[in-house]
């Protein structure tokens, strides 16, 4: 298999140029139901997301890969403007959240498999519609995507999503962009990892995401031993449950001899996550805090894979 380079919103880039990369993030959602239903996932402004960046950019941060799929307002020509303004690569998504997210009218539920492909590739090698294929019309960013997007509810797929699978399935092979993973509060790994390699996607080319909401280490490196990439993106938002937990995962991982299919980030999908706004934890926590917690664990060099030389193998473009 050849490896390629990574896509991003500004153009293709070598691996080796990714710097530091938080795995999951959001910078901007400025529409759509989901946004209308819940006013703390607005964030619409590309000013804020310049400043949210900024101090974690200090800390060393290189690429940002922004999970924000079709449905929430993903708006590619304002990643455009956040990467030129910061320096910061972005890697922007198509694809699609829960399905509990789109109107039963929406057209992932209704149009043929191959009608859908076609949109997604479309997205990866042409150029992301600005409207997020809300239709009818498409007026296409020169901003590219660079990973497919697909989500399971808690404990299900939920309507309309499995038949999506050989979708998403045909877009990685046309394009060689991996697949990431919605695993809603850490369910449904195996059942999306098994339905996605039954279409053909190899499973070192899933990231399967929140996948630290279930903290079963054993169940963790099972997946991770089938060659999966698991991403990390709890830290710092207690409420789900404490750090402490999360580096007592790695470790265990780690120990393993699995600290090559780790990725990190912090999912800041909220405005009231966001210090520029007011909240918090903010961009900066995971350099500032986090990792200096994985270090002082003895931890340093899985920090470091983590957030670099896994990130480059997971994000490639492949064929072949």
């Amino acid at each position: 298999m050849t490896v390629q380079a990574v896509r991003t919103v500004l153009g293709d880039i070598d691996g080796a140029d990714l710097g530091v990369v938080f795995a999951h993030e959001h910078l901007l959602m400025t529409g759509g139901w989901p946004v209308r239903q819940e006013p703390d996932f607005r964030l619409d402004s590309v000013d804020s997301a310049v400043a949210e960046v900024g101090p974690a950019r200090e800390l060393g941060l290189g690429t940002v890969v922004e999970m924000t799929p079709l449905g929430f307002g993903r708006s590619p020509d304002g990643l455009r403007a956040i990467a030129e303004r910061t320096g910061v690569h972005i890697v922007a998504t198509t694809g699609f959240h829960k399905s509990g997210y789109y109107d039963d009218l929406h057209w992932l539920h209704h149009y043929p498999v191959d009608t859908v492909a076609d949109l997604l590739t479309a997205e990866i090698e042409a150029g992301m519609d600005v409207h997020g294929l809300a239709g009818p019309v498409i007026h296409r960013s020169p901003a590219r995507a660079g990973i497919i997007k697909i989500a399971a509810e808690y404990h299900r797929f939920g309507p309309g999503i499995r038949r999506l699978v050989p979708a998403i399935a045909q877009a990685h092979r046309r394009t060689g962009a991996p697949v990431a993973t919605h695993c809603d509060k850490g369910t449904m790994a195996y059942e999306l990892l098994d339905a996605l390699a039954a279409e053909g996607v190899p499973e070192d080319a899933v990231i399967l995401g929140h996948i630290d909401h279930d903290p079963d280490p054993d169940k963790l490196a099972a997946l991770a031993e089938r060659g999966a990439y698991l991403a990390f993106d709890m830290p710092g938002r207690a409420k789900y449950g404490p750090d402490s937990e999360i580096v007592d995962l790695i470790a265990h991982l780690t120990d393993r001899g699995l600290a090559d299919r780790l990725l990190l980030g912090s999912d800041l999908a909220r405005r009231s996550y966001w210090t520029t706004l007011g909240g918090g934890p903010g961009l900066p926590y995971l350099l500032r805090t986090f990792v200096p917690r994985l270090r002082a664990a003895g931890l340093g060099s899985t920090a470091d894979a983590a957030l670099t030389g896994n990130p480059r193998r997971a994000l490639a473009l492949r064929r072949g």
